[in-house]
């Protein structure tokens, strides 16, 4: 249990990584990206100019050992009145921002409350926002719309920065990088999930310097709007377009067969497919001297495709 761990990415897709980890490892780190800018976190961005909360909470509940019930709490989402669409536990890192003067007081104080195995480092606590160029000229500002308007304009993402600059990285999220053991990236939204941390002034350097091993968890499905017909080499061309060549020391990709129902559900809904290992992508991670770990990753939950942190940490971990 003592092999420091870091979890790198945003949105939902680390918070099942951590549920995993967090039985195999009391160091865990999870670097979150602070660009979200929708839904409930984007109101309170605005209204009170404020860090996006959304999702270091799923990872502070992800990390949680409470009572189910507090969880519960934690994510309740209103349904009705001035508060309809926000979130209780955004609400609550909301105040305790403003009762202890920092959101990563704010962070420090609900770890406490929710007696969380390791912490959740934001990777910069400046304000910043995403901005994405598209291969047809045009440029988006806006996690929340990038891969929307991507679609719209049917082009692709050519690469993504921050505005108004390069916001220097959390110490935190650097002394965490430089000192662990197994850096794991993703799995998550591409462009607005797991890149948007390594465009961070510094991240991208403590990754090129620690000597932890860096494992990239390959998504199982494509993204509409963000990795339309991409490949596992794909991905990783583009984490290395916005770091460092040959950061990826190992890859995981999943082998498990989905039910063509749920494929079909993800076809007919977003124009997503499948992402199935090709000689192409085996042929360029044995140039790029990658280990590659085949394996059954995934679990599909509610007629959903999702990583299973279980089987991700009992492969990653050597503690498992």
């Amino acid at each position: 249990m003592n092999e420091k761990i870091v979890v790198i990415g945003g949105g939902t897709g680390i918070s099942a990584i951590l549920r995993g980890v967090k039985k195999y490892s009391k160091n865990i780190s999870a670097i979150v990206a602070m660009t979200d800018d929708g839904g409930g976190s984007g109101i309170l961005r605005n209204d009170l100019g404020m860090l996006p909360p959304g999702d270091v909470r799923n990872c502070l509940v992800a990390l949680a050992n409470t009572e189910p019930a507090m969880e519960k709490l934690f994510q309740y989402r209103f349904d009705m009145g001035s508060l309809e669409g926000q979130n209780f536990g955004n609400i609550f890192i909301a105040a305790l921002n403003n009762i202890y003067g920092s959101f990563d007081a704010a962070l420090r104080e609900i770890g406490n409350v929710l007696k969380i195995t390791g912490r959740v480092i934001p990777v910069t606590l400046d304000n910043v926002h995403l901005v994405a160029k598209f291969a047809n000229g045009d440029k988006c500002l806006g996690e929340s719309i990038i891969p929307k308007m991507c679609y719209k304009l049917d082009t692709e993402i050519l690469e993504v920065s921050l505005f108004p600059e390069v916001p220097n990285a959390n110490k935190k999220a650097l002394d965490a990088i430089l000192e662990a053991d197994k850096v794991l990236l993703g799995p998550g939204s591409l462009y607005t999930s797991i890149i948007p941390n390594l465009v961070v002034d510094g991240i991208s350097k403590a990754l090129y310097d620690t000597k932890a091993e860096k494992i990239y968890i390959a998504n199982a499905m494509t993204q509409r709007g963000e990795t339309n017909n991409y490949s596992i080499k794909d991905h990783i061309l583009a984490i290395e377009k916005h770091s460092f060549k040959n950061i990826i020391n190992t890859c995981l990709v999943n082998d498990h067969e989905i039910s063509k129902d749920i494929l079909d559900k993800y076809l007919d809904k977003d124009k997503s497919k499948r992402i199935e290992l090709t000689k192409t992508d085996i042929d360029f991670l044995n140039k790029r001297n990658i280990n590659l770990i085949v394996d059954d990753f995934i679990e599909e939950v509610d007629g959903f495709v999702r990583h299973s942190g279980e089987k991700v940490a009992r492969q990653v971990i050597n503690e498992a």
